[in-house]
């Protein structure tokens, strides 16, 4: 009878560890990248959580005059994630899996073999575009862990 308790016990708590998706995010301090976006003449919000530490990041801006603010962010083991705010309107070709929820707003969300998670939704005058690559990386986010650092912007 110990036997069969401890098996189950056991099987028990390979399920509820194989059922979460939650990943713990790792603070991320933003009032670097904050001020360079205050340079640009925007006051957007940004991730202050991610699954893990970043280690930098890199506003890249076109040589041309552009409402789009393309950020990169790069974690300790080579994660990239791309963050590309935009002001004004945003139109998609391309259909997205699910509609889902960041804090109070409407957002949508695919996950694409070939270019990853992506993750969008508006805030205000912002369109957030949030994508993580998974080509080539052994770290798993998932689409939970996605709306976590979208609910993290501040």
């Amino acid at each position: 009878m110990k036997k069969i308790m401890m098996v189950f016990m056991a099987f028990s708590l390979f399920l509820i560890a194989s059922c979460s998706n939650e990943q713990n995010l790792v603070e991320f301090e933003q009032s670097e990248l904050l001020n360079e976006l205050k340079d640009q003449g925007i006051k957007p919000k940004l991730p202050t959580k991610f699954p893990m530490k970043i280690k930098e990041f890199e506003l890249q801006m076109p040589p041309h005059e552009s409402q789009i603010y393309p950020i990169v962010f790069i974690g300790e083991s080579g994660e990239l994630f791309n963050l590309r705010i935009h002001l004004g309107d945003v139109t998609y070709s391309g259909d997205f899996e699910e509609t889902v929820k960041i804090n109070e707003h409407e957002g949508s969300f695919t996950d694409d073999e070939i270019t990853g998670l992506d993750l969008v939704w508006n805030d205000g005058k912002y369109h957030y575009f949030l994508n993580y690559q998974t080509i080539g990386l052994d770290s798993k986010v998932t689409k939970e862990t996605m709306i976590s650092i979208a609910e993290s912007f501040k």
